[in-house]
């Protein structure tokens, strides 16, 4: 039986250029870290194997234009994905200074850029980027965003229910280290507590070699799991800002 999985994103870095607060894959407390390229085709031959086609990949950071093999990246892709959507989310803020061969890989590869414009670009910047990738002829979208959401919560008392149904991640299935999860919570909690000494939940991730076939993956990623508690059943909105040299918990979680 042959599976379609709509979606699914994965980290080229887990550090960042900029560092959000509240930033959801909290780049704010990653060490440098880039994607090991055999680790990558590894995986996605790996779920490929399983029957399970894959319609939409983002590659993510961090801020993925910081990884020096980017462009590999997207022939990796392309070669087990060929049909696939692909597309690259960054700050933008790297872009004037990308390689030739950057540029014919994302289009050789048809890979869709995706700016997200934060507060601290200035629109002489925004205009300076749009021509770049116009003149590289590439597929691109630009998105102003001004406000992040702040979602975990330490021993929730919610119905998990209320969880469930409030949930802001619109099935945004992440891939990392050979595991799958609902989205990028499962995949940071062991960091957030480790930099802060906390107790979020661990579970909510599922080894890709430890199943027999794609069903259990496509089970596992669309049902509810012990992770979805470190979430509350809402979502807090805040201003855009950076965390400075010293994160601070409460810049994730929702107030009380």
């Amino acid at each position: 039986m042959n599976f379609n999985l709509d979606y699914i994103e994965f980290w080229a870095t887990r550090h960042c250029n900029l560092n959000c607060k509240s930033c959801s894959s909290c780049s704010p407390l990653m060490s440098e870290w880039f994607l090991d390229l055999s680790a990558l085709e590894r995986d996605l031959m790996r779920i490929k194997s399983l029957s399970i086609n894959i319609m939409n990949i983002s590659v993510l950071g961090g801020e993925p234009l910081l990884h020096h093999d980017i462009a590999k990246i997207f022939y990796i892709v392309k070669e087990i994905y060929p049909t696939t959507n692909l597309s690259l989310l960054t700050n933008g803020i790297l872009l004037s200074s990308m390689s030739e061969d950057f540029w014919i890989s994302c289009r050789e590869n048809d890979v869709m850029i995706k700016v997200t414009c934060f507060p601290i670009m200035s629109a002489v910047k925004r205009v300076e980027l749009e021509k770049i990738l116009q003149q590289n002829d590439v597929r691109y979208h630009m998105t102003d965003k001004k406000l992040f959401n702040k979602i975990l919560v330490l021993n929730n008392k919610a119905a998990f229910d209320d969880i469930v149904k409030n949930c802001g991640c619109n099935k945004a299935y992440n891939l990392f280290d050979g595991h799958v999860s609902r989205c990028t919570v499962p995949m940071v909690t062991r960091d957030l507590n480790s930099y802060f000494d906390v107790d979020f939940i661990t579970a909510g991730r599922l080894d890709v070699y430890s199943v027999d076939d794609g069903k259990q993956i496509m089970d596992f990623l669309e049902t509810p799991n012990e992770s979805c508690k470190n979430c509350a059943d809402y979502t807090e909105k805040v201003a855009w800002e950076r965390v400075g040299a010293y994160p601070k918990l409460k810049d994730w979680l929702v107030d009380d």
